[in-house]
C-alpha cells in the first residue's frame, strides 16, 4: 500500500476532514490511499487488503461498484455512485460516491470522495412516508382537506372537492377561499376567517357557508392550523372541512321546533288563563249570592234545597278549573309548594267532616282508624304543604264515596319515626265500591283517563283528580299507590316523608271580621253583580264602602278622596286595574303607600307574583272566598282578624 500523499494531508485534506467527507484514490495495479475518515466509514484498519474493502460493499452492489469504478477509469469521468455499505454489527451504511481519472507521470489513477448520507436517506424516506400516507388520506377521504396561504390562496385541495363542492381540485388552486363563501347569508364570514388566517394560534373549530360550483350552499365545519418553519414562520394554514350541512338544517329545525314548543306552550297558558277568568266571573257570582241566599232564614225550604244545588254545581264546575290549572302548573313545572306546620290527625278529621254530608246522603259512614305508632293529635306536627295533601285527601275522599253504594269508607292513618327528625306520613282511604280491573288500574293515574269510559258518564268527573294526586305526591317527595279487586273496592295509599315540627297555636276566626266603621274602602269593579256581592259580603263589616266602575274612575276617586284601602279589579274597560294602581302610585301623598288589593280571576302564581311587581299590596282571587276576603283586607291594615 502506498502512503497518503501529501496532497491529501495538507490543508485540503484538513478541509475535507471538518466537512465530514472521505477522500480515496485507487491505482490500476489495485493499490489505493485511504484518508482516515475512509477506515472509519468502512470499520477497517490502515493495511487492510483490497479484498477486504471490496467485502463491506453489500452484496447486492459489489458489481455495481467495481464496474463503475472501472469505467472511471476508462472514460476519465466523472463517475457518481450510490452505494451501500454492510458493517461486520449487520448496520448497512448509505454512501454517495464521486469519482474522477487522473494521469501523472504515466501512473493512471481514480481519485473521489465518498459522503455517508444514510442520516439523510433515512430522514428522507420518513418524509416521504409521510408524504404518502397525506396523499392515501386525502384522496381517500370523504373530508375536503384543503391548505392556503395567509392570504386565503388555495395551495392544495384534496380530491373530496368534486364531492363537497362541486369543483375539481385544480379549478380551486390558485384561487381565493373568499370567493367562494357566501358573505350575503354570512357577512362576517369573511372577515373572521381572515382574521383567523392572518393570525399564528389555533382557533379551533370553524364553520362557513360556501357556495358550490352549481350555485347551492353547503355548510362546512373545518379545524384550522397553522404550519410553520423550524424557525418559527408561518407558512400556510392546513384544514380539514366537513359537510355539516343536515347538522345545520338539524339545528334549525330543532330552534323552530323549539319556538313553535314555546309559542304553544305561551298559547295554552294564555287560554287557560282567559278560560279560568271566563269561567271564574260568573261563578263569583252563583257562588258568592247562593252563599248569601243560603243564609237568609226567611226561605223556603224548598228554595234552599234549590240554592244548594246551585251552589254545589258551581263548586263542581271551579273544582273542574281549578283541576286543569293544577294540572298545567305541575306540566310546566310552575306549581310552587307552600311549606308550613301542620297536625296530620287534625288534617284527616277536617276532611272527613268536610265529605261528611256527601257520605250521609248516600248512608255511608267514614271510619278514621290512626294505627299505631302514630303520635297523640296534640303533639303530632310535620313540616309540609297542608293544603296539597288535604287536596290529594278530600279527592281520595270524594272518589271513595262516589263509587260506594254499600258498606263503607275508611280512613286509615300512621306516622312512623323514618330518621332524626324525620316522620314517614301514611294515609290510606280504602272503600267497599266497584273496585278495578288490572287493565283499569294500568292506565288509572294517566290525565283525563277513568278506569272505563262508563263511569264519567254514571259518575261525573273529569278524569284528572288522581293524575293531579299522583304528581303532587311525586313533587313532595312522596308517593300515591292503589290496590283494588273487581266488585270488592279499593284501596289508595299516600306516604310522603316529611320533617318534624313544633306545635303551633291555632287560631279560629269567623267568616266575617267587625273592622272599625271609621275605614274607608273603595271597591274598582265594572261588573255591576260582582259590586253588589262585595257590598253584600261587607255589609256587616261596618266599613264605608265606595265604589268607581273602571280604573279611571278609581284614580280620579283615590286623588280627591283619602280611602284607607283599594279594592281594585284588573279587567275594566277605560283604564285597566293594572294601569290605574301604577297611576295612583305616582300620585304625590299617600298614593304611593295605600293598600291596594287585586280583586282577580287570574289566579296562576306567575299572575300573583306580576300583581306584586306592580304595586298591588295582596291578591284576592275569584270566585271570592269570604275568609280569603277578610284576610287580605286585615292583612293590609294590619287589623287582627
Amino acid at each position: 500500500m502506498r502512503q497518503c500523499p501529501e496532497s491529501l494531508i495538507g490543508y485540503e485534506h484538513a478541509l475535507l476532514e471538518l466537512s465530514g467527507v472521505a477522500a480515496w484514490k485507487f491505482f490500476a495495479d489495485g493499490q489505493f490511499d485511504f484518508s482516515p475518515a475512509m477506515y472509519d466509514m468502512f470499520e477497517l484498519e490502515p493495511g487492510c487488503t483490497p479484498s477486504e474493502i471490496v467485502s463491506r460493499y453489500h452484496p447486492d452492489d459489489r458489481n455495481y461498484v467495481t464496474r463503475n469504478l472501472a469505467k472511471a477509469f476508462v472514460t476519465g469521468g466523472p463517475v457518481s455512485i450510490h452505494y451501500r455499505i454492510l458493517l461486520p454489527s449487520g448496520e448497512i451504511r448509505q454512501v454517495l460516491s464521486r469519482a474522477i481519472s487522473q494521469e501523472s507521470n504515466g501512473i493512471k489513477t481514480v481519485i473521489g470522495f465518498n459522503l455517508d448520507v444514510t442520516t439523510q436517506l433515512n430522514e428522507m424516506k420518513v418524509d416521504l412516508d409521510e408524504v404518502r400516507k397525506f396523499k392515501f388520506i386525502s384522496e381517500n377521504t370523504r373530508d375536503l382537506i384543503i391548505r392556503y396561504s395567509s392570504d386565503g390562496i388555495f395551495r392544495f385541495v384534496s380530491p373530496a372537492s368534486r364531492t363537497m363542492l362541486g369543483y375539481e381540485p385544480e379549478e380551486l388552486i390558485g384561487t381565493s377561499i373568499f370567493d367562494i363563501i357566501d358573505s350575503a347569508a354570512h357577512p362576517r364570514a369573511a372577515e373572521t376567517l381572515s382574521k383567523i388566517i392572518q393570525s399564528k394560534g389555533y382557533p379551533g373549530p370553524t364553520e362557513v357557508l360556501v357556495i358550490r360550483k352549481d350555485g347551492s350552499r353547503v355548510w362546512l365545519e373545518g379545524n384550522l392550523r397553522p404550519a410553520h418553519t423550524v424557525f418559527g414562520e408561518l407558512i400556510e394554514w392546513v384544514d380539514v372541512l366537513r359537510d355539516v350541512t343536515e347538522r345545520k338544517d338539524a339545528e334549525r329545525a330543532l330552534v323552530k321546533a323549539l319556538a313553535e314548543a314555546d309559542a304553544a306552550a305561551e298559547a295554552k297558558s294564555q287560554f287557560l288563563a282567559n278560560m279560568s277568568h271566563e269561567l271564574r266571573t260568573p261563578l263569583t257570582s252563583i257562588i258568592g249570592f247562593s252563599d248569601l241566599l243560603s243564609n237568609d232564614q226567611d226561605i223556603s225550604s224548598v228554595s234552599r234545597d234549590y240554592i244548594s244545588k246551585i251552589s254545589r254545581a258551581s263548586r263542581t264546575l271551579l273544582n273542574v278549573v281549578n283541576d286543569v290549572l293544577d294540572l298545567s302548573k305541575l306540566e310546566n313545572g310552575a306549581l310552587e309548594l307552600d311549606f308550613t306546620s301542620f297536625n296530620p290527625v287534625r288534617l284527616v278529621e277536617d276532611a272527613i267532616a268536610l265529605l261528611a254530608h256527601q257520605a250521609e246522603s248516600k248512608n255511608l259512614e267514614i271510619r278514621f282508624n290512626r294505627e299505631p305508632p302514630t303520635c297523640d293529635s296534640s303533639a303530632c306536627w310535620l313540616h309540609g304543604d297542608d293544603m296539597r295533601i288535604n287536596q290529594v285527601l278530600l279527592n281520595l275522599l270524594s272518589n271513595a264515596i262516589k263509587f260506594t253504594e254499600n258498606g263503607g269508607v275508611s280512613v286509615n292513618l300512621s306516622t312512623q319515626p323514618s330518621g332524626e327528625g324525620r316522620m314517614l306520613l301514611t294515609i290510606s282511604v280504602a272503600d267497599s265500591g266497584v273496585g278495578m280491573s288490572a287493565d283499569q288500574l294500568a292506565k288509572l293515574f294517566d290525565r283525563f283517563s277513568q278506569a272505563d269510559g262508563s263511569i264519567s258518564r254514571r259518575y261525573g268527573g273529569t278524569g284528572l283528580g288522581l293524575a293531579i294526586s299522583r304528581r303532587l305526591m311525586e313533587l313532595m317527595g312522596g308517593s300515591i299507590s292503589v290496590e283494588s279487586e273487581m266488585g270488592r273496592g279499593s284501596c289508595f295509599t299516600v306516604k310522603v316523608e316529611l320533617d318534624m315540627s313544633e306545635p303551633v297555636e291555632e287560631s279560629t276566626r269567623e267568616s266575617s271580621v267587625n273592622l272599625a266603621s271609621s275605614i274607608n274602602i273603595l271597591l274598582a269593579e265594572d261588573h255591576p253583580a260582582n259590586r253588589e256581592l262585595v257590598g253584600a259580603l261587607l255589609k256587616d263589616s261596618g266599613v264605608k264602602l265606595s265604589y268607581a266602575t273602571n280604573g279611571a274612575e278609581a284614580l280620579a276617586m283615590v286623588s280627591q278622596n283619602d280611602y284607607d284601602l283599594v279594592l281594585m279589579d284588573i279587567q275594566m274597560p277605560v283604564m285597566d286595574g293594572v294601569s290605574a294602581t301604577k297611576a295612583i302610585r305616582r300620585l304625590p301623598g299617600r298614593g304611593a303607600t295605600i293598600p291596594i288589593i287585586a280583586l282577580s280571576a287570574n289566579v296562576l302564581p306567575g299572575q300573583i307574583r306580576q300583581y306584586e311587581q306592580d304595586g298591588f299590596s295582596g291578591h284576592v282571587g275569584k270566585p271570592i272566598n269570604v275568609g280569603a276576603l277578610f284576610d287580605a283586607i286585615s292583612s293590609a291594615l294590619h287589623v287582627p282578624a
